[in-house]
């Protein structure tokens, strides 16, 4: 790749609230779909990302309710990923998923 292509790719991401809804979060988070993969004590499953922000993400997965700490890596669009170590705050039934704060942002993958 050559190096305009790869500077044009750090475009900056515009994460203020385009409304005035009063979100519970410090982070504003975009709507998306992308694969991810998640590991816990050992397990490693698929998932799907249907939302992020610089905070946290929505991971739509079934895990058991013993996974509270977890790597995930999240593929981004132009072929990049995201690399974090997360922490559980909140789960969701139908379709199950998890609601995670990323803890540590990690520069390579783990998983």
């Amino acid at each position: 790749m050559d190096e305009r292509r790869a500077k044009s790719s750090y475009r900056p991401v515009d994460w203020d609230d385009p409304d005035d809804h009063g979100q519970r979060r410090r982070f504003t988070r975009r709507q998306v779909e992308l694969p991810a993969r998640v590991r816990f004590d050992g397990n490693e499953i698929p998932a799907t990302t249907e939302n992020v922000s610089p905070g946290g993400a929505f991971l739509r997965v079934e895990l058991p309710p013993e996974a509270v700490d977890l790597m995930a890596s999240i593929q981004l669009p132009h072929g990049r990923g995201l690399f974090v170590q997360a922490k559980v705050r909140w789960r969701r039934q139908n379709p199950p998923g998890v609601g995670v704060e990323f803890a540590t942002f990690l520069e390579r993958p783990e998983i």
